[in-house]
């Protein structure tokens, strides 16, 4: 029985393949041809370092973008937090909330530098945010966003 299962075996082993030796052919292209090639590699290579720069500094101003947002954000959280804990109770402080809230959220995205009011209006917020115990600082920046 085990004289049957060698001769299976060595029946199933197939001969090794033929040995062959390859030659790569010569390059038989033109000088031009040849030029051409090599101006299409290195413009790529170009390219690609040019695309390389290129993202490098969109990520930089993109983090300098975020950066910059979260640190007006978190300047104004505490006043803005103040102001809408107070306007909770006060109509007066919750007009004045509604008006600047959106015109602090505004600045932090970076949407605006500057945003010019009437006079009548610019007086009424600063002077009820006056009377205010918050952070004074935060109404000093204010005061240099909101103009009349």
């Amino acid at each position: 029985m085990d004289n049957l299962l060698d001769d299976n075996t060595e029946d199933n082993i197939r001969p090794p393949d033929e040995v062959r030796v390859e030659q790569l052919l010569e390059d038989t292209r033109s000088e031009y041809d040849k030029q051409i090639d090599e101006a299409i590699n290195l413009s790529m290579l170009d390219i690609i370092e040019k695309q390389n720069i290129n993202l490098q500094y969109e990520e930089q101003l993109i983090k300098e973008y975020n950066d910059e947002n979260n640190r007006r954000k978190d300047y104004f959280t505490k006043f803005l937090f103040d102001l809408n804990k107070l306007g909770k109770i006060d109509k007066e402080i919750r007009e004045i909330y509604e008006i600047i809230e959106p015109i602090i959220e505004s600045y932090c995205s970076q949407y605006i530098q500057i945003c010019e009011l009437d006079i009548e209006t610019y007086e009424k917020i600063f002077k009820l945010l006056g009377k205010i115990r918050t952070d004074k600082n935060a109404i000093e920046t204010l005061k240099g966003i909101i103009i009349k």
